[in-house]
């Protein structure tokens, strides 16, 4: 089964390949050579629309009204910006997932920071203790003032 493309928009297509073609073998000021890989793209993609009138056949791969995939269409695109000097810069690999610091800066404010205490009169800062680990606590039992006597509970 044959698409029908429309013809302008594969004459469209056409030009921009051979402006792309062309804006990279004038560009002096960013001396840009299309790769090999480029070169056969851009003929590849010269004789299918020449040929077929569409550069693709899988509706998967684009718009079946348009003469180039959307693959195809990135992949010129990126081509045109190279030829005019404006090329993709390859990512970073970053730094993965390390800590910026040592510690990490507390989350909250502190209500101490507002107050002044010779002005206010407020309490000094209460010192802090050391945080003691939950495993090396000892349980211990407290007797709780204001309960019931058991001794009074069975005369009655």
């Amino acid at each position: 089964m044959v698409r029908k493309v429309d013809e302008k928009k594969t004459r469209r297509a056409l030009r921009r390949l051979e402006r792309a073609r062309k804006a990279a073998a004038d560009s002096d000021k960013a001396k840009v050579d299309l790769s090999e890989w480029e070169g056969e793209f851009l003929g590849s993609l010269e004789e299918r629309l020449e040929k077929f009138g569409s550069a693709f056949n899988d509706p998967d791969k684009g718009n079946t009204e348009e003469a180039l995939s959307a693959r195809q269409a990135l992949k010129l695109r990126e081509i045109e910006k190279k030829a005019k000097g404006k090329a993709r810069k390859p990512m970073s690999r970053g730094n993965g997932f390390k800590r910026k610091s040592d510690r990490a800066a507390p989350r909250g404010r502190d209500i101490y920071d507002d107050l002044d205490d010779a002005q206010t009169g407020a309490p000094a800062r209460p010192e802090q203790e050391p945080a003691v680990s939950p495993h090396k606590r000892r349980a211990g039992f407290r007797v709780i003032s204001g309960g019931t006597d058991t001794s009074d509970s069975s005369t009655s």
